[in-house]
């Protein structure tokens, strides 16, 4: 069955302001940054063990005469110390392809350290995309490397590293098998509430000779102890990239 954008706007919208209405357990923390809310570079840390957290990220992406619109609800869990599972649903509608449910995500994440002086914090993270997509064909893994390291104390200025390799085992005709993907970002608190957030994301796409090269200027607001809101935009410097990029995502602690 074919999903309107019109009737996934909506669910969307309706499970946001359930969301509101949910007993809490844990704080929200606007410092803790999480993948593509609003930039796609995300710190080493967690969320707290026996921590919940619902998300959902909107993206408008513009590449040349294409316009796609990107809704992905997440639900993350702290299931041991140091250690985060999370799934996500993406669904894509707009131009340059049909309106679908993409590849279901699954991640596993686990922390090693807390930083010191002078030893970053490092993190693992081991995720699949499942094949639930029109044109997927395979599980295809991905484990990434995180580094976060503070470098001001007054402001949290922090500094941030991802490498990231994913491996296809089905390519399809023009797809690469190996993908590479390095991002550096910039994190600083401009208040007690508020957070921003850069980085420059080198990302070889799944199609072969095509690199996208991006730099990406984002907000994270805490709305209130549970709540956080984040917006962010972001531009190709290669053809190959997207022109525009602009997001915006919403956590939710229960």
């Amino acid at each position: 069955m074919r999903i309107s954008p019109s009737l996934l706007v909506s669910c969307t919208f309706s499970l946001t302001l359930s969301i509101w209405g949910m007993s809490p357990a844990q704080a929200a923390d606007h410092l803790n940054l999480e993948e593509g809310l609003p930039t796609e570079v995300e710190d080493a840390y967690p969320i707290p063990y026996k921590g919940l957290e619902v998300q959902s990220l909107l993206r408008y992406e513009r590449n040349g005469n294409e316009d796609r619109l990107l809704i992905e609800p997440r639900l993350e869990y702290g299931i041991a110390p140091n250690t985060q599972a999370r799934i996500s649903v993406p669904f894509s509608f707009g131009d340059g392809g049909e309106d679908n449910i993409e590849d279901v995500g699954v991640e596993l994440f686990y922390n090693f350290n807390t930083e010191s002086v002078s030893v970053p914090a490092f993190a693992i993270s081991v995720s699949a995309d499942l094949p639930t997509g029109p044109e997927s064909a395979s599980v295809d893994p991905t484990v990434r490397l995180l580094a976060t390291k503070t470098i001001g104390n007054a402001n949290m200025d922090r500094l941030h590293l991802n490498l990231g390799y994913s491996h296809n085992f089905a390519p399809q005709a023009g797809e690469r098998r190996d993908q590479f993907s390095a991002i550096l970002g910039y994190s600083r608190r401009i208040n007690s509430d508020t957070m921003l957030v850069s980085d420059f994301v080198f990302e070889q796409e799944k199609e072969a000779d095509t690199d996208a090269y991006l730099l990406e200027l984002g907000i994270r607001h805490q709305l209130d102890p549970l709540t956080v809101f984040s917006i962010g935009a972001g531009a190709g410097l290669t053809s190959d990239s997207p022109d525009v990029r602009v997001t915006l995502g919403i956590q939710r602690s229960l």
